[in-house]
């Protein structure tokens, strides 16, 4: 998507350090998974939206995200292998476990910055027509941002919100960070989600080889052995509010993509 100026409201994500991969591996990844799921993809990230996103998007009518590499450095021992955990599932807004489709990989640090065990993770529900790409002439000023939940600026810690842009593009000033990417998001923006298991970083460390590769085959048949590992929870089912393809449909076309990336080897 190509953006000519900031939208007055959407959603900022300060993106890159959570699995200590660079952003133009995870941007192939999600390509990777856009394809595989119908122009739709998640992207992980380590906040609730709240009800913000719901309300952005019922005042604008639309809501994009807006991903900027994060300016912080990754932790000391960041580059380092460490286990991590891969996500299997989402809780609706009923409160039911629901599958995420088969090519979904979405992982996270085991721990939090805090040093504390991470027990909660969330996703973007990202959506794009087209083939996903880097690079606008774009920046973010968070000293002119405020977030449409609570109207303040944002604190430092803050890696996920949905913000309104106070100021118009000729007076941003102070620090800034370049839009990398930009996607819509569409319903219900956000998920919560479900049965994690641990991820070995040698399995982890195989999924980034391929990426870094571009090689869609192994990429493909890496997450389709990880995920179909037993996850800890039973899963009760599939809607299709999250994603158009129902179980089925969505193994199938894994499967297509599959044979069609062994084919091409």
């Amino acid at each position: 998507m190509t953006l000519k100026h900031l939208p007055p409201t959407f959603c900022w994500t300060k993106t890159g350090t959570e699995s200590s991969e660079e952003l133009p591996n995870i941007v192939l990844q999600k390509e990777w998974e856009r394809r595989l799921g119908g122009g739709r993809f998640l992207w992980g990230v380590g906040q609730s939206l709240g009800n913000s996103a719901q309300i952005a998007a019922h005042r604008t009518g639309s809501l994009l995200a807006l991903f900027s590499p994060a300016s912080s450095k990754p932790r000391q021992g960041g580059r380092k292998r460490e286990d991590m955990l891969l996500w299997n599932a989402w809780i609706d807004s009923t409160g039911q476990v629901r599958q995420l489709p088969p090519h979904a990989f979405v992982v996270s640090r085991t721990v939090l910055p805090s040093g504390r065990r991470r027990e909660q993770h969330y996703a973007l529900v990202c959506s794009s027509p087209t083939e996903l790409s880097m690079g606008t002439r774009l920046h973010i000023y968070p000293e002119h941002l405020r977030s449409v939940s609570t109207g303040k600026v944002l604190g430092p810690a803050q890696g996920t919100a949905v913000v309104d842009c106070t100021s118009r593009s000729g007076e941003l000033s102070g620090k800034r960070y370049p839009v990398a990417l930009a996607v819509e998001l569409e319903a219900p923006y956000f998920v919560r989600l479900a049965q994690p298991v641990v991820l070995k970083a040698r399995d982890f460390a195989e999924v980034n080889k391929a990426t870094r590769d571009g090689d869609f085959a192994a990429f493909i048949e890496l997450v389709g052995r990880l995920r179909t590992r037993p996850p800890q929870e039973r899963v009760r089912g599939f809607t299709r509010d999250l994603f158009d393809m129902p179980p089925v449909e969505a193994m199938a076309a894994f499967n297509a993509a599959q044979a069609q990336a062994s084919f091409a080897l």
